[in-house]
């Protein structure tokens, strides 16, 4: 059964029976809410892997590790597909100040003409370094469709994505077409739905769980 974990905001439906007790989580948009982790790791010892290219999240989590985070790793870095390993990327800063979401994608409704480089680091180095990951999360800005794309085959037993056709010049379709992907993978779809009847946030769970 899924359960909510973490805000509202921050949080993502999983099914808390598929995290071992002690297991790796792969969090990769952590932003300015890390409420989804957290939890993570007070319910199961999970040790997280906080992915997140951003100025501002760097600062976020610079911030609450002098305060003490235990088995919290983070990687000032951008995910990306194996065919740009070790690239460096372009980061469009958010148009909006208030805000902590920045992206890859100049076509971004929220980017400016403003950019930084990042270092990057893929699923593909992720999943050989970390060889006991029970869940992977993506919110990242629209980098989830290459992501996706490239998704390398894993028994991982569930992701939680969030998809950008709503703030971008991908589509629904396009979103569909990973969702696809991934289903010919062996996970099932359990999409979030919105009052508009389509959804943002999807949890994929392996088939054979």
């Amino acid at each position: 059964m899924l359960a909510n974990v973490g805000t509202e905001y921050g949080g993502n439906r999983i099914d808390l029976d598929l995290i071992p007790e002690g297991s790796t989580v792969i969090s990769a948009g952590v932003g300015e809410d890390i409420s989804f982790d957290l939890e993570l790791m007070r319910i199961k010892g999970c040790k997280i892997i906080g992915i997140d290219p951003t100025i501002k999240s760097k600062v976020f989590m610079e911030n609450h590790f002098e305060a003490g985070l235990g088995d919290f790793v983070f990687l000032h870095k951008a995910l990306v597909p194996k065919s740009r390993e070790n690239e460096k990327i372009k980061m469009y800063v958010n148009s909006n100040p208030d805000h902590v979401s920045d992206s890859e994608l100049s076509h971004h409704r929220a980017a400016s003409a403003n950019f930084y480089e990042a270092e990057t680091v893929t699923l593909d180095e992720l999943l050989e370094t970390y060889t006991d990951v029970s869940l992977i999360k993506l919110d990242i800005e629209g980098s989830e469709y290459g992501v996706v794309e490239e998704m390398p085959e894993t028994d991982v037993p569930q992701m939680c994505i969030e998809f950008h056709h709503f703030c971008s010049e991908y589509t629904f379709r396009d979103t569909m077409s990973m969702v696809s992907k991934m289903m010919s993978m062996g996970y099932q779809h359990h999409p979030k739905i919105n009052e508009m009847g389509q959804f943002v946030q999807t949890t994929l769970i392996k088939e054979s769980l």
